[in-house]
């Protein structure tokens, strides 16, 4: 039975790691992007883990040692992203900016997987009317973008649009 439990553990550290760099490799604006659709597949993907990670252990203590398991390394990559800064860079996205003084930045915008239409549409969102009037265009960490006006005038972050 304990050679079941520690098979447990390992695969759902193999599950944990394999999700977080899926969805790091996803970009920050997908996911805060995500479609109807895509929760959908996300939220099914949950059982298919299961099985995978628990295989035939139905039991639950195996459930709850799976979860348990990728809990305990969320809470340990916060604690250390929390506790050093270098650690925190490479587990959390930082922010990237994408307009430079009423210029797209190319390199950074194919980077990020993002046009400058979506960046413009979030601009007017944020109302601004031209790229010309953006000093710094940033998509923060958390996949929204924010506008610095070139007259120094702060613009508020925008939501991500909604795909539908």
């Amino acid at each position: 039975m304990g050679e079941s439990l520690m098979e447990i553990v390992i695969r759902a550290t193999v599950v944990f790691w394999l999700l977080w760099t899926l969805l790091r490799a996803a970009g920050k604006r997908e996911l805060a992007e995500m479609t109807p659709f895509e929760l959908i597949v996300l939220v099914v993907m949950g059982d298919l883990i299961q099985q995978g990670v628990t295989q035939e252990d139905m039991s639950l203590t195996g459930a709850a040692l799976a979860v348990t398991t990728m809990m305990l390394w969320a809470t340990l990559l916060s604690y250390l992203g929390f506790r050093s800064a270098r650690v925190g860079r490479l587990l959390e996205s930082t922010p990237a900016i994408v307009i430079v003084d009423g210029r797209f930045d190319d390199r950074m915008l194919d980077l990020h997987r993002l046009t400058e239409e979506d960046v413009l549409d979030e601009a007017r969102n944020a109302g601004i009317a031209t790229v010309e009037q953006v000093r710094f265009g940033v998509l923060e960490a958390d996949g929204k973008l924010s506008f610095i006006r070139r007259d120094d005038q702060a613009v508020t972050e925008t939501q991500p649009p909604d795909p539908a």
